[in-house]
């Protein structure tokens, strides 16, 4: 059996070539794991005018490049997503009957409802100036059910701080200690 497999689920305009995500994945390859990093460039998500037909688009996209990956070969799963991407990785626990450990990053209202009891929440990030869900939704979500969470103050959905690079690499370093 293989130690393990990390895959990333990209966001509409943040793709696995985010440093944010290549720190996790370069992590996770450290620790013996592959690493799938999935591909959305080619869909054109500006052009996109529904959540749900967006959905619909990069489901296909996510079956298609997960297609060939035998899970049951692994010891250990991690999904780590990224807005539209955690709904994405949500829904292929729920699809494929899987137990992946999962990092939400930047998670949405629609990805909260798809979260089950039996669900392996390592952790949620979230920006605290966020436009698509409030800190107070995340922390009412996450408390009750004693998931960890980490809401960064004075970021939005991108959980950047774009006046500030070191202050980026500090949050990316945040995140990434929650994974281990």
């Amino acid at each position: 059996m293989k130690p393990g497999i990390a895959v990333c689920f990209p966001g509409t305009g943040f793709t696995c070539k985010e440093a944010l995500f290549e720190r996790l994945a370069s992590d996770f390859s450290a620790r013996g794991y592959d690493v799938v990093r999935l591909d959305f460039s080619h869909i054109p998500f500006r052009e996109i005018e529904s959540l749900e037909e967006a959905i619909a688009v990069a489901q296909r996209a996510v079956k298609r490049q997960l297609s060939h990956i035998v899970f049951s070969e692994y010891a250990d799963i991690v999904f780590v997503s990224k807005s539209l991407g955690t709904i994405l990785a949500a829904q292929v626990e729920r699809e494929n009957d899987l137990k992946p450990r999962q990092l939400f990053l930047t998670p949405l209202n629609r990805t909260l409802m798809l979260i089950r009891p039996e669900t392996r929440v390592i952790a949620m990030a979230l920006g605290t100036q966020d436009r698509f869900l409030s800190g107070r939704a995340l922390t009412s979500f996450c408390e009750p059910r004693g998931i960890n969470y980490c809401l960064i103050e004075g970021v939005n959905h991108s959980l950047k701080d774009d006046q500030n690079a070191a202050r980026t690499l500090q949050i990316i370093e945040q995140i990434a200690t929650l994974c281990n």
